[in-house]
């Protein structure tokens, strides 16, 4: 069976379109656009003027993944269409353009969703922490094997925290703001004695190929990401497009990213960083293969 995943998140739209082979997911495309709705939300309270570039890049995105002939589409959106106060029509017209219903899944949910996905290829038998860090929130599991122990959502964003603390490039005490802002954010992350950081989102899956675009690493030392950091502020976003094969906002939210993600290994006391490309999509497609169309509602029990 061929399904598709559609994600109306916080700097992006994401569709992930996967064939689903003995209950096990094998990707077959992937498209994405950032219309970059968090910080718009997170300045106005509303999609407002952005909801025109949110709605072309789904319809866009829509589009690319019809050629690979999927059976079904399901879709959803996240922390900025859910704090937006025009979040109902925007979803309304989401839903119209696609042809199926946009669900605005709950913060609980999207960390179950994320996590699903992830430990399908990251689960250890101790414990280890997923951290899903999006555009204008992150989510994080703590979890013994594929069993979720405690959970959280933190009101940090790459992209809201580079709109709101980073200029282009930015100054050393812009970043100074921006941690001093982050470890506040911090002290809600759930508590555990973990081994294994695993991140998921757009700045874990795109700073490994700031480091190296041929063969990026799957696994990042803190050292790395120091790396990634001086390349990302070197120039100007746009001056850096060709260079890092990014696009301008994608780079901008990764400068504000990879402090979040330095910030989240020393918090848990780690060196050691596991890019996960597995997440809330294949979570979304995962959770449609073991509950159908319910798969969008908080269950009353945890998703294994």
């Amino acid at each position: 069976m061929r399904l598709a995943a559609l994600d109306i998140g916080s700097n992006t739209v994401h569709i992930l379109v996967a064939d689903a082979v003995r209950g096990r997911l094998e990707e077959v495309a992937h498209y994405v656009e950032m219309p970059e709705l968090g910080p718009q939300v997170a300045r106005s309270g509303a999609i407002g003027s952005r909801a025109g570039v949110a709605l072309r890049a789904v319809r866009k995105v829509w589009a690319q993944a019809q050629s690979h002939g999927y059976e079904r589409l399901i879709a959803c959106a996240t922390e900025a269409v859910r704090q937006a106060s025009d979040g109902s029509a925007f979803v309304r017209q989401a839903s119209q353009i696609i042809g199926v219903p946009v669900h605005v899944i709950s913060p609980q949910h999207e960390a179950k969703l994320s996590f699903l996905g992830a430990a399908s290829r990251h689960a250890v038998k101790r414990e280890w922490a997923l951290v899903d860090l999006g555009g204008a929130s992150t989510e994080i599991v703590i979890a013994r094997d594929h069993d979720m122990l405690r959970s959280a959502t933190l009101a940090l964003g790459s992209g809201v925290l580079a709109a709101t603390y980073l200029s282009d490039p930015p100054k050393p005490e812009e970043r100074a703001r921006l941690r001093k802002a982050a470890v506040r954010g911090l002290i809600h992350a759930p508590d555990g004695e973990v081994e294994r950081l695993v991140a998921t989102g757009g700045t874990a899956s795109n700073l490994p190929s700031v480091l190296a675009r041929r063969n990026p690493p799957g696994v990042l030392t803190t050292a790395d990401l120091l790396t990634c950091e001086a390349r990302l502020d070197g120039h100007r976003a746009l001056q850096l497009q060709a260079e890092l094969g990014l696009p301008a906002g994608r780079i901008k939210a990764l400068r504000a990213g990879v402090e979040a993600l330095l910030l989240l290994l020393d918090w848990y006391g780690l060196a050691l960083l596991h890019v996960s490309h597995e997440g809330l999509r294949h979570g979304m497609l995962l959770a449609y293969l073991k509950h159908g169309e319910n798969w969008w509602r908080d269950p009353p029990h945890e998703i294994t």
